[in-house]
């Protein structure tokens, strides 16, 4: 039993201490005002709290720029679009991790594993034909495995593309040249593995540095007119668009999905599109 007596906590107790009541044996033991304590060290607790949740705070921002892609043939076969239907897709649902992104269209189901996004709210409608997503600093496909899940369709091929750009680098920042030009590789079929899953290709650094033949000048033109004559100063001693500060990477992967209808047999074609930071 607790009491307070005299500025003290008095805990009741049959063993003997040094202060006895009505016959009651009690522990003494100061007495301390907790709402004195609390004042002195609420704006400790609060500013240590306010501490650790800005540890988890994001300090690094990734600056997007829409710019249009042109030049890819996936670009001629079909507009890149956000179209977006109400349709719900009836095939089962696909088990999700972390870092899996999952893609909804109107009849059958995409999940790339081991794959994160940085607009991962665009994925939460149903897309009609194609989508084109941008991958998070340092994320590929290369490497990865696709499962497909569809109620409609059959005989799933998937092929892999890229396309290579131009990017140079400032420690940090890098000016991409995703609107110049570009080398596009051709479509290869992935392979499935015991479960039915598809893998993606990888590249050697040979295949990601293929790049079509240009000039310095015409390099520095093209740097000049999209990020500046500070950009261009970084290239006074560039001999190459392979030397550093210059750099010739993959800018975006493509992939593309066919099937059939199981009810008409007639073939089917999903493309997905995913951009790549540059310069990192």
């Amino acid at each position: 039993m607790l009491m307070v007596y005299k500025n003290y906590y008095l805990f009741t107790s049959k063993r003997s201490s040094t202060l006895t009541t009505k016959g009651k044996t009690h522990y003494i033991f100061p007495y301390i005002d907790i709402g004195k304590v609390m004042k002195r060290r609420l704006p400790f607790i609060i500013l240590a709290t306010g501490t650790f949740w800005s540890c988890d705070t994001p300090i690094i921002q990734q600056q997007k720029q829409n710019l249009k892609q042109t030049g890819h043939h996936v670009d001629r076969e079909v507009n890149i679009s956000d179209r977006q239907i109400d349709t719900v897709a009836t095939a089962e649902a696909v088990n999700e991790t972390k870092s899996n992104t999952t893609i909804k269209f109107n009849d059958l189901v995409v999940s790339i594993q081991d794959l994160a996004i940085f607009n991962p709210e665009k994925l939460d409608s149903v897309q009609r034909d194609t989508i084109e997503v941008e991958a998070e600093v340092g994320e590929s496909i290369e490497g990865s495995s696709i499962s497909i899940l569809s109620d409609h369709i059959s005989d799933f091929r998937v092929e892999q593309s890229y396309e290579t750009s131009a990017t140079i680098m400032n420690e940090g920042p890098h000016c991409d040249l995703i609107e110049w030009k570009h080398f596009n590789s051709g479509w290869k079929s992935l392979r499935q593995n015991a479960n039915g899953r598809f893998l993606c290709a990888e590249y050697t650094e040979g295949e990601r540095t293929i790049f079509p033949g240009v000039s310095m000048e015409e390099l520095k033109q093209k740097v000049k007119e999209q990020c500046g004559e500070e950009w261009v100063k970084l290239l006074v001693k560039v001999k190459s668009p392979t030397e550093y500060p210059c750099a010739i990477g993959i800018s975006r992967y493509f992939l593309r999905i066919t099937g059939f209808r199981k009810d008409s047999g007639k073939k089917t074609t999903k493309l997905i599109v995913l951009k790549t930071p540059m310069g990192c």
